[in-house]
């Protein structure tokens, strides 16, 4: 009984720390935004992406919560006719799920699509290590979330 009550208190304490470490930031705004993917699932590329810090800025210059380039947020701009600033929490939302919700609609496949926003379109078939390892932590991130906000319920 006592083994059984330990494993329980153990159970629980894991679960807890992982509602912590993966919490659902911007859950709603996603959902709004989201058309053809599952939010956890953007949810989780935020997560990898920029941790959920709204000021991040990558060496290579890509900005905010999805980490959009500069160039990429142009392009988005005008061939999407998005009115938006990278800057701007929400607009970096919108730039990063249609990003990659083109990407899902070019590649007609899960996985060459995050391969894709993390190394850029031209670089997907050469199945780096870098975009190996990048596709690896959002699916790890991926069925975190939705174990803890899917299966377990809300948190």
């Amino acid at each position: 009984m006592r083994i059984l009550l330990f494993s329980v208190i153990v159970i629980l304490c894991i679960v807890s720390f992982l509602y912590k470490t993966y919490p659902l930031r911007y859950y709603d705004t996603v959902k709004k935004k989201s058309e053809l993917l599952d939010p956890l699932l953007i949810i989780s590329v935020m997560y990898v992406e920029s941790g959920f810090r709204e000021r991040a800025v990558s060496p290579k210059g890509a900005i905010g919560l999805m980490q959009i380039m500069p160039a990429t947020a142009d392009w988005l701009s005008r061939t999407y006719n998005i009115d938006g600033n990278i800057n701007d929490p929400e607009d970096n939302i919108t730039y990063g799920i249609v990003y990659l919700e083109y990407l899902m609609e070019k590649f007609g496949d899960i996985d060459k699509a995050l391969i894709a926003y993390n190394v850029g379109p031209l670089h997907v078939e050469k199945m780096e290590d870098a975009g190996r390892r990048y596709l690896k932590k959002v699916k790890k991130t991926y069925f975190i979330y939705k174990l803890l906000y899917r299966y377990l319920g809300s948190g």
